[in-house]
């Protein structure tokens, strides 16, 4: 197998490097499948077979068999289809599209400010935990509390109350709409908290709570899991974005190690058209569901992310191949119109002038 091939390769110091291949590994997703299809048994009898090695942990294995699922199964909120069943027989496995979905996505329908104008390289303070003299939770507490025309989470498990507490008072006093992405594997705690205080959909009225999950691989029979989403970052206004490994719960604020980049400047636009990204690839939560969320449309400004030539209404559809490539994993998030991730340059702010 290729990854076989590799490892005795690099263990061999006076045997000559072969070039970087970064392309599909065949044999692995053969035995993916396989894991899939017949489970653990049949998935080592491919490796064997094709010579390769055991290329999942424990921990991979564990998870891939907690949340495999059979196509169109109910099993989870988010856990979506591969398609209908001709479709599905035609591919090889690989992941889920979303612009390929008949479904609507959802409209941003609390309001989202415009871009503002920007120039200039953009600014980032990094932050690391262990530096006492800055304190990670206070600093996203600050910046919620600011905050005047949006705030948009993406968070792979939130159960802190103090910052549950900061959004409502956000979103109902000082009427900032509120949208918050929470990875759907991890969904319950924040759920159980919510019915632990007693918090109901009416004290959110101005704030959008979603589920979202990572891609989905599925096999040719339909057999499929989908991944976690684990970005972590919070947009304020479109202005400022703080982004990194923290995660909203007691933990990481006590004695978990994290860090986190506060950015501002042109860089934000990037974490604002991946937040539409998923806002768009995003479930309702039914707890958390208003009759406003259903059947609206997409964006509230189409014009502003359509691409060139793209009627509003018509959404560019996608490269129906499922391969593991780099091209079509890439495709996954991609809204339509919207263009790829720039680059930008970036100035740290102790780095920068005082003007003269």
């Amino acid at each position: 197998g290729k990854l076989a091939s590799r490892l005795e390769e690099v263990k061999n110091p006076w045997r000559q490097g072969a070039t970087l291949e970064l392309s599909h590994n065949e044999a692995a997703r053969l035995a993916t499948d396989a894991l899939l299809e017949l489970g653990e048994k049949e998935y080592r009898r491919v490796l064997a077979e094709e010579r390769e090695l055991n290329f999942l942990s424990p921990l991979e294995l564990r998870y891939i068999g907690q949340h495999a699922a059979r196509s169109g199964s109910p099993d989870g909120p988010a856990e979506r289809d591969c398609g209908d069943a001709d479709a599905v027989s035609e591919l090889t496995s690989g992941t889920y599209f979303p612009m390929m979905s008949d479904e609507e996505p959802p409209m941003l329908e609390l309001g989202w400010p415009e871009s503002p104008k920007r120039y200039g390289p953009s600014e980032t303070q990094i932050y690391f935990q262990r530096d006492k003299s800055h304190n990670v939770k206070d600093l996203i507490r600050s910046l919620i509390d600011k905050a005047g025309k949006v705030i948009a989470i993406v968070m792979d498990i939130f159960t802190d109350v103090d910052l549950l507490c900061d959004l409502m008072e956000a979103s109902n006093k000082r009427r900032v709409p509120v949208y918050v992405l929470l990875d759907e594997k991890n969904l319950e705690y924040f759920t159980d908290m919510c019915s632990a205080l007693d918090i109901t959909n009416s004290h959110l009225s101005n704030m959008r709570i979603r589920s979202v999950c990572g891609d989905t691989y599925c096999t040719k029979s339909g057999k499929k899991f989908s991944g976690q989403v684990l970005e972590k970052f919070m947009i304020i206004d479109c202005e400022e974005v703080l982004a990194g490994s923290y995660s909203f719960t007691w933990l990481s604020a006590q004695v978990h190690s994290n860090m986190v980049m506060h950015f501002c400047g042109r860089i934000a636009d990037s974490f604002d058209r991946e937040f539409r990204c998923l806002y768009a690839d995003s479930q309702v939560i039914p707890c958390f569901s208003s009759p406003e969320e259903e059947g609206l449309a997409y964006y509230p400004s189409l014009q502003t992310v359509m691409a060139p030539g793209l009627a509003v209404g018509q959404r560019r559809s996608s490269d129906n191949s499922s391969s593991q490539s780099s091209n079509s994993v890439s495709s996954v998030k991609a809204a339509p119109g919207l263009a790829s991730n720039a680059v930008y340059r970036v100035t740290q702010g102790s780095d920068r002038k005082e003007p003269g």
